[in-house]
C-alpha cells in the first residue's frame, strides 16, 4: 500500500513539473520599447504627445492631397496599412497611427481606453497637423472608431471606409431603449474563430500577459488571411514583437475589462447622430472569408446605414488591405472619386503588383 502510494505521489510530482516546465517554455516576457521603436520606425515616423500618452504616427503620400486616417485593428499597428500607403499615396495625404495599446504607442498612463479619450486623441492629432476635413478609414476596432468618429465628428469627415468592422454607436438614452436586442445582436455578430472566441474568456486574457508564444501569433494570423500561404515569417516576427512591446498586453486586458466605462475619461461626448441620420458616404469592404466578425454584420451595417456601398471580397479575410492591397485600395480610391472626394485625373491608373507586408 505504500509502495502504491509513493508511486502515486512521484507520478504526481512527475506531471506537475513536467507541466510547469512546458508553461515555463511558452512564456514570453515584455520587450523593452527602445530597441523596438529603432527597428519598426521609418524615416516617416514621427511623435505627439496626448494627455500623457507618446503617439507613435506616419504622416506620408502626397501632401497636397486630399488628408486620410487610417486606423488599425486588434493586435496589429500602423504598418498594416503600408501597403495601401504605396497605393494612394501618389494622391492622398495618408496619416497612419499606433493606437494606444498597440505598436510603438504603448499603454495609456491612464488606462483611459475609453471611445471619448480615443476620438479626442483623433480630433487633437487632426488639429495637430492643420487638417480641417479627412478621410476616415478603419479595419476591424480601427473601422469601430472610424464610425463613431463620423458620427461624432461629421464635420470633419469627408468619407468613411469600413474593412470588416463597425458597430452602430447609439445615444444612452436609444441604448437604454433598445438593450435587449442591441444585445442580441453583438452576440451574433461573433464568428467562429477559436482565438476570438478564447479571448472572451477572462482566464485566456489573463495568460495572454505572459504566454504568447511565436507559434500561437502565427496561428492567430492564419486565422484572420483568407490566403495563410500568404503569410511571411518577417510579418510573424513584426506582429509577436510589438505584441510584446512593454506593457500592450496588459492594456489589451485593460481595454476589454474598462470598455464602455463612462468614469474612465474625462471628456464629455454629446449623443452620436443618428445612423439613419448620417450624410457621410461609406463604403463596406468586407472579406468574406473572416471568421472573427461574420460578413452578416457587414449586410446589416449596409442596411441601416444611408450612403452606402457594400463591397464583398469572395477571397479574402478579416485583413483584407494586407491580402489584397491593390485591389481593396483601388476600389476605395474608385468610391471616393464617385462621391467627389477626389479628382480622377490625379489618379494613378497604371497600378502595381498586388502584395503583401513585410
Amino acid at each position: 500500500m505504500k509502495r502504491w502510494l509513493m508511486r502515486l505521489a512521484l507520478t504526481l510530482v512527475l506531471s506537475v513539473g513536467l507541466a510547469l516546465v512546458v508553461v515555463a517554455s511558452l512564456v514570453r516576457p515584455d520587450l523593452p520599447s527602445e530597441p523596438l521603436i529603432e527597428r519598426y520606425t521609418s524615416e516617416q515616423s514621427q511623435w505627439f504627445e496626448v494627455d500623457g500618452l507618446r503617439v507613435h504616427f506616419r504622416d506620408q503620400g502626397n501632401p497636397n492631397g486630399p488628408p486620410m486616417l487610417l486606423l488599425h485593428g486588434t493586435f496589429a499597428s500602423l504598418h498594416t496599412w503600408e501597403a495601401w500607403v504605396s497605393e494612394l499615396g501618389e494622391t492622398y495625404r495618408i496619416i497612419t497611427l499606433d493606437l494606444p495599446g498597440f505598436g510603438l504607442t504603448g499603454p495609456h498612463p491612464k488606462k483611459d481606453y475609453s471611445l471619448a479619450a480615443t476620438l479626442h486623441l483623433f480630433e487633437s492629432l487632426r488639429e495637430h497637423l492643420g487638417i480641417s476635413e479627412w478621410v476616415v478609414a478603419g479595419n476591424s476596432l480601427g473601422a469601430g472608431y472610424a464610425l463613431a468618429y463620423a458620427q461624432h465628428q461629421p464635420d470633419a469627415i469627408l468619407a468613411v471606409g469600413l474593412l470588416n468592422g463597425g458597430r452602430i454607436r447609439l445615444s444612452q438614452a436609444d441604448y437604454e431603449a433598445q438593450r435587449a436586442s442591441v444585445e442580441a445582436s453583438q452576440a451574433r455578430e461573433r464568428g467562429d474563430s477559436l482565438v476570438a472566441q478564447a479571448l472572451r474568456q477572462p482566464q485566456a486574457r489573463a495568460l495572454l500577459t505572459q504566454i504568447t508564444p511565436r507559434f500561437l501569433v502565427r496561428y492567430a494570423l492564419k486565422d484572420v488571411y483568407g490566403d495563410p500561404a500568404q503569410i511571411s515569417d518577417a510579418q510573424v516576427t513584426r506582429y509577436h514583437e510589438l505584441l510584446r512591446r512593454a506593457g500592450n498586453r496588459q492594456a489589451f486586458i485593460d481595454r476589454f475589462e474598462r470598455q464602455g466605462d463612462p468614469s474612465l475619461s474625462p471628456y464629455a461626448l454629446t449623443d452620436p447622430v443618428s445612423p439613419v441620420e448620417l450624410e457621410i458616404p461609406i463604403l463596406i469592404i468586407w472579406g468574406e472569408k473572416d471568421r472573427w466578425i461574420p460578413l452578416s454584420v457587414g449586410e446589416r451595417l449596409a442596411s441601416i446605414l444611408p450612403n452606402t456601398e457594400l463591397k464583398v471580397y469572395p477571397e479574402l479575410g478579416h485583413i483584407p488591405m494586407e491580402e489584397s492591397p491593390q485591389k481593396t485600395a483601388g476600389d476605395f480610391a474608385q468610391f471616393l472619386v464617385e462621391v467627389g472626394v477626389s479628382n480622377p485625373a490625379l489618379l494613378d491608373s497604371s497600378g502595381g503588383d498586388d502584395g503583401q507586408i513585410n
